[in-house]
């Protein structure tokens, strides 16, 4: 018997045992993706069949941790730093209400839009010391259903978008903005370690699928915030939130998706701006009430 040709033979066949077995796998690679990818694409041609209009997406996955804020009274301790305005805290401290003694005086208006020498002006207000805190924040929008631009507390990169911590300056008729409303979450400290967030993408894709989305919608860019998820006495919790701009039948409109648990988040943690009565007007030397 020819051992050595017996040899070959086996080598011969369990080479081309192993060439099969590659074969196969990258081929069940292939129709894996293949199965996959369309169902994504699917989605996003039926909502342009539709007339659903979208942003240009990253379609970026994130890091992102969950930050802690504790209870503060910070607004109210530090309300007496601020000048030429008359103001008043509200009872549980959370909500400061001013009247300016000297207007902002803005060009545009929120029809034919606003000039970038107008934001210039209401960022520096922002940021020189006549609001408290203000360096933490940045401008987020023009809400055109109040009328007020609104700026949101940064924290860890992202703005915080539940009303918890966010400045709203209101736009008058007379082209002035002659007050303000300011909430303050306080500082906040990450907890834990970071965890992964669907994309920008997947987050219109649960808004589309949950029926969200009507025929002829225009959807803005989403935002990745943050939003309280936990309020206790002594501290709150925050996590992040896919904050997506909507224009539709109904007018302009935010919708919200939880960046970890892919879950529409109806309503904001707290009322977007609490009723309080209106602060008396300044006096005519400027002078504060901080009640």
């Amino acid at each position: 018997m020819d051992f050595k040709k017996i040899e070959n033979i086996f080598l011969v066949t369990f080479l081309f045992l192993n060439i099969y077995l590659l074969v196969s796998y990258f081929n069940r690679n292939d129709i894996q993706q293949a199965t996959s990818t369309p169902d994504q694409v699917n989605l996003i041609r039926e909502m342009e069949q539709i007339g659903i209009e979208l942003p240009t997406l990253l379609e970026e996955q994130r890091e992102i941790y969950y930050v802690q804020a504790d209870s503060n009274d910070l607004l109210e301790e530090n309300v007496d730093k601020l000048e030429n305005q008359a103001g008043s805290i509200a009872d549980d401290g959370t909500l400061y209400t001013s009247i300016l003694s000297d207007p902002i005086e803005i060009q545009g208006n929120p029809e034919e839009g606003f000039t970038e020498e107008d934001y210039e002006k209401l960022n520096a207000f922002i940021a020189n010391g006549s609001v408290l805190f203000g360096e933490e924040y940045d401008f987020l929008r023009y809400d055109l259903s109040q009328n007020r631009f609104v700026y949101a507390q940064k924290v860890e990169g992202l703005p915080v978008v539940d009303g918890t911590s966010e400045i709203s300056l209101f736009y008058g008729g007379d082209g002035n903005i002659i007050s303000y409303q300011q909430t303050y979450a306080g500082p906040m400290t990450p907890q834990g370690t970071t965890q992964p967030t669907i994309t920008d993408r997947q987050a219109i894709e649960v808004l589309f699928t949950n029926n969200e989305l009507s025929s002829n919608s225009v959807v803005g860019k989403p935002i990745l915030t943050y939003y309280r998820t936990l309020h206790l006495e002594d501290l709150s919790m925050y996590g992040p939130v896919w904050y997506v701009p909507i224009t539709d039948t109904n007018g302009e409109r935010i919708l919200r998706v939880d960046a970890l648990e892919r879950t529409i988040i109806k309503e904001p943690a707290t009322p977007y701006i609490p009723e309080e009565e209106e602060p008396e007007d300044p006096e005519d030397d400027g002078s504060e009430d901080d009640e």
